[in-house]
């Protein structure tokens, strides 16, 4: 992405950063926050998020950056920094900074610990999740291949099978929604909703009291008779009805969420204590 013209005529630095214009270095623009390294890290996340940064590519040097965001080395160094802490940088002496080729766990960590801070998200991320899943769930429906629903029905048998199993269950249940988007055969759907249920699971994890062997099954066999219906309209290939049944499981779901959320101070609150 090419830099807004009055950009050019209010910073000579950027001026000179044309010459060092890359693919990855069109996407970056100057920053104007009062923290200009957390806008240079929010940016770089980003480039990775949409896969212009790629594991093991190496950014411009830090003349390129300076230039490119028309900042000093200092607050380059800086964001630089701090990308390397959380693992999705790696700085090599000699060599210059690469994407980590670990980049996402330790991304997909440090987003999710940030949503354990606001029960807004939560509540944020389950309308997200059910304008996503429903229709993933209506694509699926038409562009299903026979090995895809062989692969849900195993996910199913899978939940079936592991109802007094927590961690377990939780994994098939997670399987089983990642499949039916892989079976749209959108990659960037797939991946999307690989870091909305990542997100949930994490936050089902770490804020909620954890249910007992008996508060777990209840839940589970409910949620278990719903993915046999989403299946059914795959295989008959109905998208609608596909749409329609993955909705009701996710507000299903998500309804037992709702009175823990309410429940659970947000993080401002507790600040303000």
């Amino acid at each position: 992405m090419s830099l807004p013209p009055h950009h050019e005529k209010k910073n000579p630095i950027t001026r000179k950063a044309r010459k060092f214009e890359t693919p990855v270095s069109r996407e970056m623009r100057p920053v104007s926050r009062t923290s200009l390294s957390d806008d240079i890290v929010e940016q770089i996340i980003d480039l990775i998020a949409r896969e212009i940064l790629k594991p093991g590519d190496r950014l411009p040097s830090e003349k390129e950056l300076c230039g490119r965001f028309g900042v000093g080395r200092t607050t380059i160094r800086e964001a630089l920094r701090s990308l390397a802490v959380m693992g999705i940088l790696d700085g090599r002496v000699g060599e210059g900074t690469f994407v980590s080729d670990d980049n996402k766990k330790y991304l997909e960590k440090s987003l999710q610990w940030g949503l354990l801070m606001e029960r807004k998200d939560v509540q944020d991320l389950i309308e997200t999740r059910l304008m996503l899943e429903s229709q993933t769930a209506f694509l699926a429906a038409r562009r299903a291949r026979e090995e895809d629903l062989q692969e849900i029905a195993r996910t199913i048998r899978g939940m079936e099978e592991s109802l007094e199993q927590p961690e377990e269950y939780l994994k098939f249940d997670l399987q089983f929604h990642l499949t039916i988007a892989r079976a749209t055969q959108n990659s960037i759907l797939h991946n999307l909703l690989s870091l909305t249920r990542g997100y949930l699971q994490s936050w089902i994890h770490k804020s909620l009291s954890k249910p007992s062997v008996r508060e777990m099954r209840i839940r589970a066999e409910s949620s278990v008779r719903e993915p046999h219906k989403i299946l059914q309209a795959l295989r008959q290939h109905k998208p609608e009805e596909a749409r329609q049944a993955m909705t009701e499981h996710i507000l299903s779901s998500s309804a037992d969420l709702q009175p823990k959320i309410r429940e659970r101070p947000s993080a401002v609150a507790v600040r303000q204590r």
